[in-house]
């Protein structure tokens, strides 16, 4: 999947939220880790094409920099809705979305922050395997911005595209535990082979993150249908 296939700008339900700046707000978190999640994948091709070059230190920066922005803006849209702007219960439902959310980007970060503070280091073998991974990873993130879009609009559409989220989990995993078999059966010394199966399990977690927003996503669908 492409980064460009993310869902974002789509315009969020008022029955949400009474006031225009909440919305507004929302929409530019969902920006943030948009792009996050983009830098994410443009950062992982590079380094698996190039190594660890100084563009690619550029780019895990720059990730830092939309999870940082993405960290600051959803704790705005905190007070804003601790301001009882929403009625309590659509409050705690946007809440703790928003703080689901917020672990796909900073799972996205530790990744290129593993790579770059441990000086990891390739094998061109494993390298196509490690990109469809994380390409498994970051469509498993576009199924959920989907369904946030869809929950924001059509609740009973959520429920659809969290079974999306579920097939895209679990062809992570299994792709997961197939480059780790390899990576042991491999003659590279145990500490390479250990900071190989880290990196696995790191972009792994995206997936498993992006999981656990859709199961909330379709408790608060279910519960919109009410």
């Amino acid at each position: 999947m492409s980064c460009d296939n993310l869902v974002t700008g789509q315009q969020v339900a008022k029955v949400f939220w009474r006031k225009s700046s909440v919305e507004q707000r929302i929409e530019s978190y969902m920006e943030q880790v948009d792009e996050c999640i983009e830098v994410f994948l443009k950062a992982i091709r590079l380094f698996l094409e190039e190594g660890r070059t100084v563009q690619f230190e550029s780019l895990v920066d720059e990730c830092h920099k939309k999870e940082s922005s993405a960290d600051d803006i959803r704790r705005e849209i905190e007070m804003t809705l601790y301001g009882k702007a929403l009625l309590p219960e659509s409050r705690g439902d946007i809440l703790g979305l928003l703080e689901t959310f917020d672990r796909v980007p900073n799972a996205a970060e530790t990744v290129l922050f593993m790579i770059s503070c441990e000086r990891i280091d390739m094998p061109e073998e494993f390298a196509a395997d490690m990109l469809r991974l994380a390409e498994t990873n970051v469509e498993t993130y576009g199924f959920v911005r989907k369904g946030f879009d869809a929950l924001m609009t059509n609740p009973k559409q959520t429920l659809y595209v969290v079974k999306e989220v579920e097939d895209s989990e679990s062809r992570s995993d299994r792709q997961e535990r197939n480059l780790v078999g390899r990576i042991f059966d491999s003659s590279y010394t145990y500490g390479h082979k250990m900071l190989l199966k880290e990196l696995v399990f790191g972009i792994g977690d995206i997936a498993d993150r992006a999981e656990n927003i859709a199961d909330r996503m379709g408790i608060v669908a279910i519960k919109r249908r009410i």
